[in-house]
């Protein structure tokens, strides 16, 4: 009888937890693919498969929802760059990175994408609060990748990565408001060759000088 007890008290737990999950996946997509405006709780509920009146399970609002999807977003691209990059020379899984995140399918499906990308002109105006939040999962963000960013020191590193990651998302979000496929295609091509030039080992000995 206790055993059985025990189980059924699990099963609401976990089962929360997949809802949680599902909530923030389906958030962390349509936060970026449609912006954090557009997006209504209601159609975040819808496409997570749950009824409405769930939501308050899990989030106080929708601030607090696009927080944490901001931060699930964050780790999912961090995960597939860790994955892509596993045990590679640094200059090697550098360059794969860029090519990978200023690609075309990259540009093209911005709901899988960075949020850095996706929401960066969102992200300004957000309320302090809000930023706070928001700043955090960036660092995170720098700290997990780090370790590809050229600098003789962590600080230096995490100051090349808020160099790159910004500015190659500056490069998509241009690339993706052009509706001509050769310009977005020149866009991207443009910035994997500046960006690989840039942050190769020939340019340290000035981005050491830059980041101090």
């Amino acid at each position: 009888m206790i055993i059985l007890l025990y189980k059924g008290m699990r099963y609401p737990v976990k089962h929360k937890e997949e809802s949680r999950t599902r909530i923030l996946q389906a958030a962390a997509r349509q936060f970026r693919a449609e912006g954090a405006e557009a997006v209504r709780v209601s159609d975040v509920m819808e496409a997570a498969g749950l009824t409405h009146g769930g939501f308050y399970k899990h989030f106080t609002n929708k601030d607090h929802l696009l927080q944490e999807a901001v931060r699930a977003a964050l780790d999912s691209v961090s995960d597939r760059i860790a994955a892509m990059t596993a045990s590679k020379p640094r200059e090697e899984a550098l360059t794969e990175v860029i090519a990978f995140y200023l690609s075309e399918e990259h540009m093209r499906r911005p709901d899988l994408g960075c949020a850095l990308a996706a929401l960066g002109t969102e992200m300004a105006r957000f309320s302090p609060t809000m930023k706070r939040e928001v700043s955090k999962a960036l660092d995170m963000y720098a700290d997990r990748l780090s370790y590809l960013m050229p600098g003789s020191s962590e600080t230096k590193r995490k100051a090349a990565f808020r160099v790159l990651f910004p500015s190659m998302a500056g490069c998509l979000m241009t690339a993706r408001a052009y509706s001509s496929r050769l310009v977005q295609q020149q866009i991207l091509a443009g910035g994997r060759a500046f960006f690989t030039s840039a942050f190769c080992s020939t340019c340290l000995p000035m981005f050491e000088e830059v980041v101090q």
